[in-house]
């Protein structure tokens, strides 16, 4: 009777680990295939398409029932190339019950948090410019000499 509890406890432990298994890989599916070369994400700015990953996991990362499917990067690419702005974006997204968080720069700063190798990346850093010379001062003119008065 033990040896069958046993049996049990590990079977139920290997479903367990089977379970969890199947849906990281469906986690890191789709975040593959949410990523097209040629689709409205690419064509982003690396700054927007910063915006545009912060969302996409934030799709998953939320707690709670999902009201809808998520959303692919190439979807909220769309949305935001169809003249929406990232507030307005991030409102329909939170609107479908597809983001928790209180606002887009609670998501973005997530998102960093996350992914602290790539958050600064995308900035582009400033080049230091070669100072210009000096340019050289005109020579005094010398002062006419004094007339004199005969």
């Amino acid at each position: 009777m033990r040896s069958a509890g046993i049996q049990l406890r590990v079977a139920v432990a290997a479903a367990v680990a089977i379970v969890v298994a199947v849906a990281a890989l469906g986690v890191f599916a789709s975040n593959a295939l949410a990523q097209s070369t040629g689709g409205a994400f690419s064509k982003l700015s690396p700054g927007q398409q910063k915006i545009a990953r912060a969302l996409f996991e934030a799709q998953l990362q939320g707690p709670g029932p999902k009201t809808s499917r998520p959303l692919s990067l190439d979807e909220i690419a769309m949305k935001r190339q169809a003249h929406q702005g990232w507030g307005e974006v991030f409102k329909d997204m939170k609107a479908a019950g597809l983001v928790t968080d209180k606002n887009l720069g609670q998501v973005v700063k997530s998102w960093e948090h996350r992914h602290p190798e790539t958050a600064r990346a995308d900035r582009p850093k400033p080049e230091k410019l070669d100072k210009p010379d000096k340019p050289e001062k005109p020579e005094k003119m010398e002062k006419p000499e004094k007339l004199t008065r005969h």
